[in-house]
């Protein structure tokens, strides 16, 4: 920039553009620093994430799902991952997708996602598809099928056993390609059952285990009346009472008047009940005003004009347990009522040996009881029979605890009947021995 024929605004142009060539040589090489730092952090992470995988499946390879031998049956040993990719690959080769034409569908609920809840166990030596439904015995279900599954400490209950996968080691739909999958579902080969309870006491059950342990003091009580209270006073983890923190909104005089009323079986009925299907009137719900609009208007009106609370331990099963299209495939279902008799009924039914391995004897508390014998187990899947009469206290909430469970009652696949409070037992038991005898 020092040649004499150059003017001065010659020279600051000049200067100029080497500087903006300096800020694009800098700037181009902070970008590529960038990319290498981004490239960098991608490799590190799917590394690091496939070791994780790995290390999962060596850790349960042996208690596994994707590990363990089936009944004797060698499975192929694959990290969690790699069914669903390998399915997916394969769809995508199908160029004619005969997928599109097959019952059991990638979307439906049983097999889109695992679900602890909703996914069926599959025991293969037996050709065995279990769907289990929460409050109707199914921790001792799933205890029978680790059983028959090979594990020698089926009887655990703790630490994700027996619910949890991969912690309890059973197979589940959703580990098998979409073809196998339909097999299970639509052959007659396989037996696919669900074991269900009358629909009162399961309602009183999943009400039971979850409703809210909290009680206010009557000053508490009245400034929330009042819209005084400017503090939460939820605590814990209860279904119930987390659906009464979701709906107060932030409200906390409106939180501690739901808890409160949660207290009663009416108020859980409230809760959890259509409000398409409430009727007009508010029985014996009476008594605590809805500050929202200072008016006599009860808590409980404002709840149900709310949806329903649902849960896996009390929603209806016949709307939540998944889609209609499966219901007819069941060919096996089970009374909670006469789970003793049944199960029997249905390791008979798999294999002529089925019962004296795994359901004869093994069970209670000593492990010298045959399965639902014991009153450890029945205790633990129908304790709340002693507690009927306590929240059953007239027809009124038995006609309500059959509308919220209309849906199935009406679903013959399901084998339901409207019995009064108190008579379920005896009467699945008599209508058991009239459809199977004495020797079923």
């Amino acid at each position: 920039f020092c040649r004499a024929d150059l003017t001065r605004s010659q020279i600051m142009r000049l200067e100029l553009e080497e500087v903006g060539r300096l800020r694009q040589i800098i700037m181009t090489s902070q970008i590529n620093h960038l990319l290498k730092i981004a490239a960098l952090s991608i490799i590190f992470f799917i590394s690091a994430w496939y070791q994780f995988q790995l290390v999962a499946w060596y850790k349960y390879k042996d208690q596994s799902p994707y590990g363990v031998a089936d009944g004797g049956q060698n499975v192929t040993l694959l990290p969690s991952s790699l069914p669903a990719v390998n399915s997916t690959l394969s769809a995508k080769n199908d160029t004619s997708n005969p997928q599109s034409t097959l019952f059991l569908q990638q979307s439906d609920s049983l097999y889109r996602k695992y679900n602890i809840s909703t996914t069926p166990v599959v025991i293969a030596k037996y050709k065995l598809l279990l769907f289990t439904i929460e409050k109707t015995g199914s921790t001792v279900l799933k205890q029978l099928m680790r059983r028959m599954m090979g594990y020698e400490n089926y009887w655990l209950h703790g630490g994700g056993i027996p619910h949890v996968s991969p912690n309890n080691g059973l197979k589940v739909l959703t580990q098998y390609s979409l073809q196998e999958a339909n097999e299970m579902m639509t052959s007659d080969e396989w037996t696919r059952a669900m074991f269900v309870r009358d629909p009162k006491e399961r309602a009183l059950s999943g009400y039971l285990m979850w409703k809210p342990t909290q009680e206010f003091s009557q000053e508490i009580l009245e400034n929330a009346q009042r819209g005084l209270l400017n503090k939460t006073f939820f605590k814990g983890t209860s279904g119930l009472g987390k659906c009464c923190k979701d709906r107060a909104n932030g409200d906390f005089n409106y939180e501690v008047l739901c808890l409160h009323h949660m207290l009663t079986f009416e108020g859980f009925l409230g809760m959890v009940e259509d409000p398409k299907n409430v009727e007009n009137d508010n029985g014996n719900d009476e008594g605590l005003e809805d500050h929202h609009h200072n008016q006599s208007t009860s808590i409980v009106s404002n709840l149900r004009k709310s949806p329903s609370c649902p849960d896996k331990h009390w929603s209806p099963v016949t709307t939540w347990r998944m889609e209609q299209k499966f219901y007819p495939k069941l060919n096996f279902i089970g009374h909670l009522e006469t789970a003793q008799w049944d199960i029997k009924r249905l390791l008979d039914i798999l294999h002529p040996e089925a019962w004296d391995n795994h359901g004869a004897s093994g069970w209670g508390k000593y492990r010298n009881e045959s399965m639902f014998e014991s009153s450890t187990t029945v205790n633990h899947a129908k304790k709340s029979e002693n507690y009927l009469f306590e929240h059953y206290t007239s027809e009124k909430i038995e006609r309500r605890v059959e509308k919220i469970y209309e849906d199935d009652y009406d679903n013959s696949f399901l084998d339901l009947e409207r019995v009064p409070i108190g008579h379920a037992q005896s009467f699945y038991r008599k209508r058991f021995l009239h459809l199977f005898g004495n020797d079923a």
